[in-house]
């Protein structure tokens, strides 16, 4: 496996996963590390990761669950390639499928059992864009909204499945809208904050399609010690 220029490999600091991400493109962060912990599958649910980028979530997420079959679809190319050789330096491409295509347009051979989604954060022409287009993509709703994230879960989604999500916390009244909108009941809700004494900064839901009404609200995570560094517990925090 040949890397190109920028790429290099990284510890994910889990039983020797790595993955491998470029300078050049958009990088992976904490909030999917911690969506990752989130997910709670059984080994024989169908997992679908709706813009996977490096294939971060889609690799935690199959070898903490011990899923067998997963399928991460990224519309950008080279991300979709880079994601595709990190699934094979961790042996998972016998669980693994990354597909590079837009996720409007996919369309699977059958539901998944559980969907999740990094989506983009930032609507278009709220923040000033970074100059990397792959940034870009990732960061601000430029090829997908966060209505058409919803939609698009909730059509691959099996009746009862569970859809893991996150965004920004000042977002998180128009996602839940969203979300019922697409038949997605709301059944468990966090949010992260740096330290106690600042705001919410990322929420993460889990919803379930055609749920019932009612929401389990769960205990602030925050992520930095008093001296403003990253907690290492974090990136194997799982809830309850």
């Amino acid at each position: 496996m040949k890397l190109k220029r920028n790429e290099k490999i990284e510890d994910l600091c889990l039983d020797n996963l790595k993955i491998i991400q470029s300078a050049e493109l958009y990088r992976l962060t904490s909030d999917a590390v911690i969506l990752a912990n989130f997910i709670k599958a059984k080994p024989n649910d169908s997992l679908l990761d709706l813009g996977t980028g490096s294939g971060v979530i889609a690799i935690l997420a199959t070898y903490k669950n011990d899923l067998k079959s997963t399928v991460g679809v990224e519309i950008q190319p080279e991300l979709a390639e880079m994601a595709k050789k990190s699934v094979f330096l961790n042996n998972l491409e016998n669980r693994i499928t990354i597909i590079n295509q837009d996720m409007k347009s996919f369309k699977p051979e059958k539901a998944f059992d559980v969907i999740v989604c990094n989506p983009p954060y930032k609507k278009q022409g709220s923040n000033r864009l970074s100059q990397n287009l792959s940034q870009q993509i990732a960061r601000h709703e430029i090829k997908i909204t966060l209505s058409e994230v919803c939609q698009t879960a909730s059509k691959f989604l099996k009746f009862r499945g569970k859809f893991y999500i996150c965004c920004d916390a000042d977002r998180v009244a128009e996602l839940i809208y969203y979300l019922k909108e697409s038949k997605l009941e709301p059944k468990k809700m966090f949010f992260t904050q740096s330290s106690p004494k600042t705001t919410a900064q990322i929420v993460f839901i889990e919803a379930v399609k055609g749920g019932k009404e009612g929401i389990k609200v769960l205990p602030v995570l925050i992520t930095n010690d008093i001296n403003g560094h990253y907690l290492e517990i974090v990136k194997s925090y799982r809830f309850e």
